[in-house]
């Protein structure tokens, strides 16, 4: 009888382990998706920023460019500096 006993406490034993063991890894689990999906979320926002700054980097390339032509430096003279070409006339409108 005593065998009987102690084989049916080494079963109930070994059931709460797998069951322990089974709701350690259910929590685990649920812990790793959120993780997951937050790293996920956190991916898909530096994916769009590293999008957003190649698109930058590309405009700032162009303005670059830009900079450098003769058009450009016109457009500066005349707006900053308040400069014209010889030949061209300024109207000014009365206070």
């Amino acid at each position: 009888m005593s065998r009987k006993k102690s084989k049916k406490r080494q079963s109930h034993v070994v059931t709460i382990t797998l069951l322990l063991l089974l709701i350690v890894l259910g929590f685990n689990m649920v812990k790793l998706y959120s993780k997951n999906r937050a790293l996920e979320k956190q991916e898909k926002y530096y994916s769009d920023a590293i999008e957003d700054e190649m698109e930058r980097s590309e405009n700032l390339t162009e303005y670059e460019k830009f900079t450098k032509t003769i058009e450009f430096i016109e457009k500066m003279a005349r707006e900053k500096l308040g400069l014209v070409f010889g030949n061209e006339i300024i109207f000014k409108e009365e206070e």
